[in-house]
């Protein structure tokens, strides 16, 4: 069987760097030749096809970067491209990246009529000393106000928010979800601050809340948006039910095939019996069985659901638990980090909190 296709389309550019980000390329230029870079999009989408044929598209993101720095003629070309070489799927999920900085009320409602159904917006923080502290250039209001356009627009509507910043208490940290809240969020995104090499933070030397205490607020989150009738379904995502789930970050967590458009672009294809990188809107290399076997083992405990042996052979090939650990799993499941049967594994609510040692000791 073959799997229904996602496209990550790729814009590079910020307004300005946030001090935390490390995924930063440049900042957006004065003079930008959009036409350009809407052509080499489509070129690429072309080649694509040319490889893997008329495939079926579940979902087109729009991410960087900050891609609502683009026209919306822009996106509703590439989206036109798209459909002339693949078959979009009636109720495609169509998402684009927006940060409150960008946010024009006009614009925000030409990417709904250009095709967009999901919005993403990078508020980071409902708390204006937040704001200051990560470097961002939208105030408090410009937040809400893009919030509140977002919520009433789009079919589907998420923010990103960082937690676990320096001093901070769960007292202030809830009353940022409250706010969240007030806007009939279906879904939600909650990033840990973590401090990356290369980044403002890391050669300032500024440190975020100490792992104990991140992961106290993290369980008080979780245990807290339960209650507000969102389940964890990713280990920072949360939705109030599975039709509002990201459909598109999906197929990255269950090992879906999915190309990336666009410089920095990254994707998994099969076809033809063989898996491959994708990277600048190119092949780049062959992934072996066991490499895309490590990244499923990766992807897959991040889901709650975790991941299932038939689904996990199907992609790689290999026999997940052939390829586990064995004396890690048992060791793992009597402590209560996993719960594995002859079907499937899935990391615990303890497990979640030390995902990565418990990956790194299944993988040993």
């Amino acid at each position: 069987m073959v799997d229904d296709l996602a496209i990550y389309i790729h814009f590079l550019y910020c307004k300005s760097r946030c001090p935390y980000c490390d995924f930063f390329r440049a900042l957006h230029p004065k003079v930008f030749d959009e036409e350009a870079l809407v052509a080499r999009y489509l070129e690429e989408i072309k080649r694509f096809a040319e490889l893997c044929g008329k495939r079926k598209v579940k979902s087109v993101f729009f991410g960087g970067g900050t891609p609502s720095l683009l026209s919306a003629c822009a996106v509703e070309r590439v989206l036109e491209g798209i459909a002339g070489h693949f078959e979009i799927k009636s109720g495609a999920e169509i998402s684009l990246e927006a940060n409150p900085n960008t946010f024009e009320k006009e614009k925000f409602l030409d990417f709904r009529r250009a095709g967009v159904n999901r919005l993403s917006l990078g508020v980071q923080t409902l708390e204006p000393a937040g704001l200051k502290f990560l470097g961002r250039t939208h105030s408090l209001d410009e937040a809400l106000e893009a919030m509140a356009l977002g919520a009433s627009a789009f079919d589907k509507f998420s923010i990103d928010l960082i937690y676990a910043r320096p001093e901070q208490t769960w007292e202030a940290w809830q009353k940022e979800l409250d706010l969240a809240l007030t806007f009939g969020l279906k879904h939600i995104s909650l990033y840990e601050l973590s401090i990356e090499e290369g980044t403002v933070f890391y050669k300032k030397n500024i440190k975020p809340l100490n792992e104990e205490d991140a992961a106290r607020l993290y369980e008080q989150t979780v245990f807290y948006l339960r209650s507000k009738g969102f389940e964890r379904y990713e280990v920072s995502n949360f939705a109030l039910d599975e039709k509002n789930r990201s459909e598109h970050n999906l197929t990255y967590w269950q090992g879906g095939d999915y190309i990336g458009i666009g410089e920095g672009a990254h994707g998994r294809l099969k076809t033809h019996g063989k898996i491959y990188a994708t990277v600048d809107g190119e092949i780049k290399e062959e992934v072996s069985a066991l490499e895309r076997a490590e990244e499923l083992l990766f992807m897959g405990l991040r889901l709650n659901e975790g991941v299932a042996a038939e689904r996990f052979f199907e992609v790689c090939g290999v026999e997940l638990f052939d390829f586990l650990n064995s004396e890690a799993l048992k060791r793992l499941a009597k402590l209560n980090l996993v719960y594995y049967d002859n079907c499937h594994i899935r990391a615990t609510d303890k497990g979640f909190l030390v995902l990565d040692e418990v990956i790194r000791e299944l993988l040993d």
